[in-house]
């Protein structure tokens, strides 16, 4: 019978934190399964490389190159040291050939996983810094649940306003006066998305009245 021990050492491959597992543009023949660590994914844009996903243990990336043979359309990098399970294109045939239950969640997860690149790029884009906190809140509560936790280091990663940290406090400190979050030291408690979402009407009101 093959353990997990057998596939970890046969397939198995091991990321220091801040290692690339592979650079956007790369031609990529292989797939890779999360199986201890994070890794991000990351997009090149006009303001420098920026984190679109944070991808833990049991997830999966890199599947379109071996789909379609094309450059890596994004990087993929250890957020912490990390392991994962690496398949090639025969493997990963094998794999499709065998579990009907496999290919559809890797159509999920392809699917799933567009939106939110998509949903971070457009709010990459954005020059309101409030709406780019805003949404990224959004993203994260709506992913993890109501008071759910994110490091402050993430959402700066996230928003892209590692030049902009002063600007950042200042949006955090009047979303705590409006209840939306809790700030304890370097970590953010997202409240609920609901709150986020009337926050987020708040500020979209003043920008069609023309307020401060």
């Amino acid at each position: 019978m093959v353990t997990e021990d057998d596939i970890i050492n046969q397939y198995g491959k091991r990321y220091t934190k801040g290692q690339y597992i592979f650079r956007e543009g790369d031609h990529g023949e292989e797939m890779f399964i999360i199986h201890t660590g994070k890794v991000n994914i990351t997009k090149r844009t006009d303001e420098g490389e920026k984190i679109l996903v944070t991808l833990g243990p049991g997830d999966f990336f890199g599947e379109m190159a071996v789909i379609d043979k094309g450059p890596r359309s994004a990087s993929a990098i250890a957020a912490e040291d990390t392991v994962c399970i690496v398949l090639d294109e025969d493997l990963f045939e094998q794999q499709m050939q065998r579990n009907a239950k496999i290919v559809k969640k890797i159509l999920k997860n392809m699917s799933a996983r567009l939106r939110a690149m998509n949903e971070q790029l457009q709010n990459l884009t954005t020059k309101d810094y409030n709406m780019r906190v805003v949404n990224a809140l959004l993203i994260h509560v709506n992913k993890n649940g109501d008071n759910s936790p994110l490091p402050l280091q993430t959402l700066i990663e996230q928003t892209g306003m590692e030049d902009y940290k002063d600007k950042l406090h200042e949006i955090l400190s009047s979303m705590e006066k409006a209840k939306v979050v809790t700030i304890s030291g370097d970590t953010i408690i997202v409240s609920s998305s609901a709150n986020i979402e009337k926050y987020k009407h708040y500020l979209e009101m003043k920008k069609v009245f023309g307020e401060s």
